[in-house]
């Protein structure tokens, strides 16, 4: 079953879950319905992106699910309903996400119903961005650290991006679970052939459990997060309802903007 989202290669310190995986056949299914939503503690609009899947060898074409009923609500009592803006992608309009917050989604399509949930951790600072040059002498790898807040289980989602698209793989996304690093400053390092002068955006999220455990399986897949293009038998772990596969995420967020120096 092939599915739709971001090719990224994960990395991963710890994990526990009781989750069940999906598991369906290559060879021809009904479509199923496949979110993919992000909400964070930065200004919105958020969208939405609702597709059908399609069947293991078919073309990488994936419907647009178009004229469902989707409602993104909060546990203080705040619920809104989200606008088709372009054949399926659902947007907010004035819904603002807040860390602490946990964020229920509603999705009415394909005569089902379909629910997802995400709690929106606590922000976690990046402490500092800085670049070591490396063996070959003229380009340099990225080290970021950032400092685990202690006697809380945290999950983080770190990705790089540039201006050089050829001296960062920008497909290189960190997974991690805080385990045994609790209370302790994290130190991540990515090997780039950045040089002198590139920008670099350096993006932290903090995300709940059932999303890392949704990149963890997704990892865990023949092909790692390439599974989500192209699914082998074992799909990841959903937060998603009803047969749904995708993930819908609730996430605060930390950004470092700098040049390579």
């Amino acid at each position: 079953m092939k599915t739709r989202a971001a090719i990224i290669l994960i990395a991963f310190l710890y994990l526990t879950s009781c989750e069940k995986v999906v598991y369906v056949d290559l060879n021809t299914t009904d479509p199923k319905l496949v979110v993919e939503g992000n909400l964070s503690d930065q200004p919105g609009p958020y969208i939405i992106s609702l597709t059908h899947s399609v069947n293991y060898y078919d073309p990488d074409i994936f419907p647009a699910v178009s004229g469902a009923h989707l409602v993104i609500s909060d546990n203080a009592g705040n619920s809104e309903t989200l606008t088709e803006v372009s054949p399926g992608k659902y947007q907010t309009n004035t819904l603002q996400g807040v860390t602490g917050r946990t964020y229920s989604l509603k999705i009415s399509a394909d005569g089902k119903q379909f629910d997802a949930s995400s709690t929106m951790p606590s922000h976690v600072p990046i402490d500092s961005v800085n670049f070591q040059l490396n063996n070959n002498g003229n380009s340099y790898r990225v080290i970021c650290k950032f400092k685990d807040p202690e006697g809380v289980q945290n999950f983080y989602k770190l990705q790089l991006s540039s201006n050089d698209t050829a001296g960062l793989d920008t497909t290189d996304v960190r997974i991690l679970a805080d385990g045994f690093a609790d209370g302790q400053e994290l130190s991540i390092t990515y090997r780039t052939h950045l040089l002198p002068g590139d920008s670099v955006n350096v993006k932290l999220e903090c995300i709940d459990n059932s999303i890392y455990t949704f990149y963890r399986t997704l990892a865990d897949d023949e092909g790692g997060i390439r599974s989500f293009v192209s699914a082998p038998p074992a799909n990841p772990v959903t937060n998603v309802s009803n047969g749904g596969f995708g993930y819908f995420s609730a996430y605060s967020v930390a950004i470092v903007s700098t040049v390579v120096h």
